[in-house]
């Protein structure tokens, strides 16, 4: 019995390190519209999304829909867009995430490349005869207190409704 609890507390202290050590890894600070911002400052829930403003298809449906699915489910999540092209401003990411929600906001991470890997998105920006493409991944990422609750790859209505409950 005794080893037992001894296990089960070396268990428990390791389970809390983890937590303890992984607490940060999703939160990060960024330049928006409004000043300094910072996830752990965030009172609500928060859906992140990757992506950039002149993506002419995969983008703009993303925002609509979940802009569709926290009216409908009555949630109040902040919807955050980060740009993975350059050539985005912050003023014009800002404006196209409004654009979809009015409280939404763009956000310029200090470090694009740090925050993308550590919630392992994927984006590529190739130039060629003049002509400039991006391509990234496709996933809404839902936090609450930093910490990842999900990440939203079925971005049909239902699912997305579905997965968005998490955060309530």
């Amino acid at each position: 019995m005794k080893k037992v609890l001894i296990l089960l507390f070396l268990a428990l202290i390791i389970l809390g390190l983890g937590a303890v050590l992984g607490a940060g890894k999703y939160d990060f600070s960024a330049k928006s519209l409004r000043g300094e911002f910072a996830l752990s400052r965030l009172n609500k829930p928060a859906l992140l999304y990757f992506g950039y403003t002149n993506c002419p298809d995969v983008c703009p449906t993303t925002l609509y829909l979940l802009n569709n699915a926290l009216d409908e489910l009555g949630l109040d999540a902040q919807i955050i867009f980060i740009s993975v092209d350059k050539r985005d401003s912050l003023k014009v990411c800002d404006e196209y995430a409004k654009y979809f929600r009015a409280d939404a906001i763009c956000v310029e991470p200090k470090n694009l490349e740090k925050v993308a890997k550590a919630y392992d998105v994927k984006y590529k920006i190739k130039s060629k005869n003049g002509q400039i493409s991006v391509a990234h991944s496709p996933y809404v990422y839902a936090l609450k207190d930093t910490q990842l609750i999900t990440v939203i790859e079925n971005l049909s209505q239902k699912s997305l409704k579905r997965e968005l409950l998490k955060l309530k």
